[in-house]
């Protein structure tokens, strides 16, 4: 009996932590993540390490599209604003002379990205799309750019990893 009216008395008792509280939340437009993100958009392309360069120092097609992708990073008239031949013309050109061990699925995986991103970013340049839409395709290049090099970056610090067994 008295186990039961403990019981009733407990199960009667309110406290203020136990009441339900409305919780307002707001989605703000501007967040910490979202500040980052639009930040790093407009990030520097990474440079190739000189020990690696010396390795791609026969690949005379790699050092044409890099310089056509440092125009379009500062938005000059470049390579890729013509016909789709021409890109088609570089991406082929890229199969000549490649450095055996840069000859990797995965850094042809990387060209590929490059190489798609390059054809939408023609076809919106000469469909005279909107500037944010040719600005969005430039973008996208830049970064393709960026993990292409980095993949080149990571092969060539990988071969050249000694590991002692």
């Amino acid at each position: 009996m008295i186990s039961f009216l403990s019981l009733m008395l407990f199960l009667g008792c309110k406290s203020d932590q136990n009441t339900v509280s409305n919780i307002e939340t707001t989605i703000a437009n501007n967040s910490p993540v979202t500040e980052l993100k639009s930040s790093t958009k407009n990030s520097v392309i990474l440079e190739i390490d000189d020990a690696a360069l010396a390795e791609l120092d026969q690949w005379t097609s790699f050092f044409m599209l890099q310089k056509e992708i440092e125009k379009l990073e500062k938005n000059m008239a470049n390579g890729f604003q013509e016909n789709e031949k021409r890109i088609e013309t570089y991406f082929k050109d890229l199969k000549l002379n490649v450095p055996e061990i840069f000859n990797t699925n995965t850094t042809w995986a990387r060209l590929k990205v490059l190489e798609t991103e390059l054809y939408l970013y023609n076809e919106f340049f000469n469909a005279q799309e909107s500037q944010e839409l040719i600005k969005t395709a430039r973008q996208n290049i830049l970064s393709a750019y960026q993990n292409l090099v980095r993949q080149i970056n990571k092969i060539y610090e990988k071969s050249t990893q000694n590991i002692a067994e």
